[in-house]
């Protein structure tokens, strides 16, 4: 790929974080090759990081990595919320699946670094600092600097995920606007032996007296993340606390905002801070107060000095809300912290930019094999910073209320934490990614892939389905190879292996699968929600639905296809 001979099938990707580890392990798995160019050294980057996954982006990981994730992700039930030493009301019960999963950035980018190691498909090229981008109607190259000197990649399609000081788009001169600095956050991991599901009922006492007393911890079910507003030990901020695997809490102070401190608006980054409130002394009594809230909570009393822990590292990073102007420049597609930065109360960096990937991966691999038109790419533009925008609205909406700036703002926080407004609104605005926020998960509807119907443009729901080979199991299982064509068929369950395959309108199906333009599996299950008997779901590789046909609108299929795969 090196020089002036691209590969026809080949993709250049630049930077190694979660983003472009995962976009060049979602190519591989479509057969397509791909360089990995980044400035590191090709291990985990410095520091401690945690993140957060639904359930969907978790398995697109685990999928990526095998097993090398096993155990490595903590399940989390519905965030609590206090506000100083009360509860706040919440309004959805406790789901019976977890909400969340937390796990530790730098152990999920190892298991996808080995992957990518592992994989004969990806070829890495590290310590090589990117210097420019150049190109035309067929192909793009890439420049940059490594131990051997200049070096030159070529090849069709460049992906970008190196960061939010991005040196690709830079070089593509794509303005990045939005806020810097919007918020200025103290980090902490720390080991500590606490109930990992403090205070599980969800909804409120109905006696306001007892909203306070201690339940009897639960460690049976999902761990309880907790966010306290304004709480006695950091009065006008708000601290979160949550449970990662092995005993590990991340804790998270929104500390005053200092001018002066990383003057680079386009970072998000760890920034050393001396003589202030993110000193190690400061620190040290900080975790203190918050583990003795949280042994209080859990147990109904606490000692002085708290539960026994170890400090294993603390850090400080300030916030910036901002958006590419594209996400496409010709041969160029922006992902990750290089195409947006979001508030982490609106959207974890890591979620979005594994959203990017997902999305924009098949239709890579469908542009490259000629099973789709070049102008299927810019839908990727289209969906994905349609849904970035959403998180930024969100997180300039949570802002009003974690980090209000005006007097209005305070007052407009207080009275909605004080239940007199909607309680349903408190909770979205606090926690924009949980149960009682709609929408959390990407929803592309208005897509010009999309045929217009019932669910399409949401995200598929997880059903049990059988396989043309008669083997069983769940719907989720059948994503990110091609399209997936769900048909609805009520009795399925009296059919042995792979007989239903002859069975009403099988036969027929499939006999207009084998002539489509374009990759597609046929499953059966017996019910979906929202379908009627005998109706054809048509499913994108990266699990939303493109097209809801009943059995009248059968005649439409090879039409939705092609809308689907962008030749319409």
């Amino acid at each position: 790929m090196a020089g002036n001979a691209p590969r026809a099938d080949s993709v250049i990707i630049a930077g190694a974080g979660p983003a472009g580890l995962a976009a060049a392990l979602a190519l591989a798995g479509r057969g397509v090759r791909s360089v990995l160019v980044d400035s590191g050294n090709g291990t985990p980057r410095a520091g401690s990081r945690a993140c957060g996954l639904d359930a969907a982006m978790l398995a697109f990981v685990y999928d990526l990595t095998g097993t090398r994730l096993d155990g490595a992700a903590e399940p989390w039930s519905v965030q609590r919320i206090r506000r100083r030493d009360r509860d706040v009301p919440q309004t959805v019960a406790e789901p019976e699946t977890p909400v969340r999963y937390g796990l530790s950035q730098q152990r999920l980018e190892r298991a996808l670094l080995d992957a990518v190691h592992a994989s004969p498909l990806v070829t890495t090229a590290w310590r090589h600092r990117i210097e420019g981008v150049q190109q035309d109607e067929t192909s793009v190259t890439l420049l940059a600097r490594g131990p051997g000197g200049p070096v030159k990649w070529r090849a069709p399609w460049l992906v970008a995920c190196d960061g939010a000081r991005s040196g690709v788009r830079r070089a593509l001169d794509v303005r990045f606007p939005g806020r810097p600095r919007v918020d200025r956050l103290l980090c902490a991991d720390v080991k500590v032996h606490l109930p990992r599901r403090i205070g599980a009922t969800s909804l409120v006492p109905p006696d306001p007296s007892l909203a306070d007393e201690p339940e009897s911890p639960d460690e049976s079910g999902p761990a309880t993340p907790w966010l306290f507003v304004d709480p006695p030990f950091h009065r006008g901020g708000t601290v979160l606390a949550q449970p990662l695997p092995d005993d590990v809490w991340r804790l998270t102070w929104q500390l005053p905002m200092v001018h002066g401190i990383a003057k680079a608006a386009e970072a998000t980054r760890v920034i050393q801070v001396t003589g202030d409130l993110a000193d190690p002394k400061r620190v040290a009594a900080r975790v203190r107060t918050v583990l003795r809230s949280l042994d209080s909570l859990s147990s109904g009393s606490a000692s002085s000095e708290g539960p026994a822990h170890d400090l294993l590292w603390s850090g400080e990073y300030e916030v910036h809300q901002r958006l590419a102007r594209r996400f496409r420049v010709g041969r160029v597609l922006l992902a990750g912290d290089a195409a947006h930065l979001v508030h982490p109360s609106a959207a974890d960096a890591v979620e979005l930019g594994l959203q990017d990937v997902r999305n924009l991966a098949w239709k890579l691999a469908f542009t490259l094999r000629g099973y789709a038109p070049i102008r299927l790419l810019e839908t990727y533009h289209g969906e994905r910073r349609g849904a970035a925008r959403r998180r930024l609205a969100l997180g300039e909406e949570a802002l009003h209320f974690l980090a209000p700036a005006s007097p209005a703002q305070k007052v407009g926080r207080r009275l909605t934490l004080m239940g007199a407004r909607g309680k349903g609104t408190t909770l979205r605005r606090l926690d924009p990614r949980g149960p009682a926020a709609a929408g959390s998960r990407p929803d592309y509807t208005g897509s010009p892939l999309l045929t217009p119907g019932p669910g399409v443009g949401e995200w598929i729901e997880d059903v049990p389905v059988v396989r043309a080979d008669g083997a069983e199991g769940w719907l989720t299982e059948c994503l990110d190879r091609g399209l997936v064509l769900l048909l609805i068929a009520p009795g399925i369950q009296v059919w042995h292996g792979d007989r239903w395959r002859e069975a009403g309108l099988m036969p027929r199906l499939r006999a207009r699968l084998d002539k489509l333009a374009a990759p597609a599996e046929l499953v059966v299950t017996s019910e979906y929600p929202g379908a009627v008997a005998h109706t054809l779901l048509l499913i994108r590789p990266d699990g939303y639905v493109a097209a809801h046909l009943p059995p009248e609108r059968l005649d439409v299929l090879e039409e939705t296809i092609d809308r689907a795969r962008g030749a319409k």
